[in-house]
């Protein structure tokens, strides 16, 4: 009986220890704010809309958009305030159906990610195929090269660490995106 309370006693002190563990760890912060990530699909989509006539970016707007999008590549530190004031100006020279037609992209992708995420679950294997080899389907972006994929480490570290970075000054791949975007609304 002795022993039964003993182990009872030593099973209340470990569940005890362990929840005080769990309270005193730092919650782990999300990559990148909400904000941060709206930004960057929002600049990622600007080029989509020249796939549609009907929504195109005008010469006008082009000339607006560049000296944002300028801004935004020579700026260190990237706030949810600062975040929304970008998106804020972005969206302010954008039609209201440009802006729809982000919006339905921003859907569409959203239901696709979750077509393949529900396959994963379905089937946890197919994301390999024989041999163990990966699905090109379920890779990342192939052309990152090691030096890429080490500042992209950095910047997620950082990120962690509560540093609001932002990616389109301190991610080579994503200054790249934006460069190329500011060169292709110049060419108007």
């Amino acid at each position: 009986m002795k022993r039964i309370i003993a182990l009872i006693l030593l099973g209340i002190l470990l569940i005890s220890f362990a929840y005080s563990q769990t309270q005193t760890q730092p919650q782990r912060r999300n990559f990148m704010s909400q904000e941060v990530q709206y930004l960057m699909r929002l600049v990622r989509d600007l080029r989509e809309l020249d796939k549609d006539k009907k929504v195109s970016i005008t010469k006008n707007q082009a000339q607006k958009l560049i000296p944002i999008l300028q801004e935004l590549l020579t700026t260190s530190m990237l706030s949810k305030k600062d975040a929304d004031k970008f998106i804020s100006r972005i969206e302010g020279v954008l039609t209201d159906e440009k802006l729809t037609y982000l919006d339905k992209l921003q859907i569409e992708r959203q239901k696709r990610f979750e077509e393949m995420r529900q396959k994963m679950q379905q089937n946890p294997q197919g994301s390999q195929t024989g041999q163990g080899q990966i699905n090109p389907q379920w890779r990342g972006p192939q052309n990152i090269s090691e030096k890429e994929r080490q500042e992209f480490q950095k910047f997620m570290e950082a990120w962690s660490k509560g540093q609001p970075l932002n990616p389109f000054y301190h991610v080579t791949m994503y200054k790249k995106q934006l460069n190329d975007l500011i060169d292709y609304l110049k060419k108007k």
